[in-house]
């Protein structure tokens, strides 16, 4: 289990540095209704006194699971996207949010712990996908037969078919396929990963490692 230690959490505050990525209404339907992923997202002002003293387990968060492709966690300032933060309802910071695909990206109130063991916790157990191309021991039958469906497809045919599957939404769906519905807008932003490989950032990023 991850632990924000005091040193860590010293480290982060005295750098400034966070990678947490910052969601804006510009690309807000990109980022989060588009992605497939599953969104965690803190709605903070940076005059905050509880934001300021959440960011470092909040950055660690989001540091822990950048690599993760079925979770995103992220900000939205609210002194900059006013109007985003006025659509989902926010009147207090820091607010916390979650969107899952199967839900069509809904809005949900977080009301669980903010300290860095609750919301990893929280993240692992109700936002991370079990199912990938790289984690198919998470994998139901179905899942697994539309995953060896999918293999056969070129990256231009997946972006087609979830492009496809984005406009049908919610309303256009029985109730009974909407879960399958959902749950293959959620596979297929990770099986379009897998075969596109590591971006030019990640390559980098692995060579400095090495």
């Amino acid at each position: 289990m991850f632990k924000l230690t005091a040193i860590t959490a010293l480290a982060v505050a005295a750098t400034g540095a966070s990678a947490t990525p910052m969601l804006t209404k510009a690309n807000w339907d990109k980022e989060v209704k588009e992605s497939g992923k599953n969104v965690f997202a803190k709605f903070f002002a940076p005059w905050c006194g509880h934001c300021k003293a959440m960011k470092p387990a909040w950055d660690a968060l989001s540091d822990k699971f950048a690599a993760d492709t079925s979770v995103l966690i992220a900000d939205v300032d609210c002194t900059v996207e006013d109007k985003l933060c006025g659509d989902y309802g926010v009147r207090g910071y820091p607010t916390i949010k979650y969107f899952k695909s199967e839900n069509d990206h809904k809005a949900e109130d977080y009301n669980g712990g903010r300290d860095a063991a609750a919301l990893e916790k929280f993240v692992e157990t109700e936002l991370q996908v079990p199912c990938t191309p790289a984690k198919t021991d998470g994998c139901t039958d179905k899942q697994k037969e539309y995953l060896k469906k999918m293999d056969g497809k070129t990256v231009e045919e997946l972006k087609k078919e979830l492009e496809r599957l984005n406009k049908m939404g919610a309303a256009k769906v029985a109730k009974d396929k909407l879960q399958w519905l959902n749950a293959r807008k959620g596979l297929l932003p990770h099986i379009i990963k897998s075969k596109e490989g590591p971006s030019a950032d990640e390559k980098d990023d692995m060579d400095e490692e090495l």
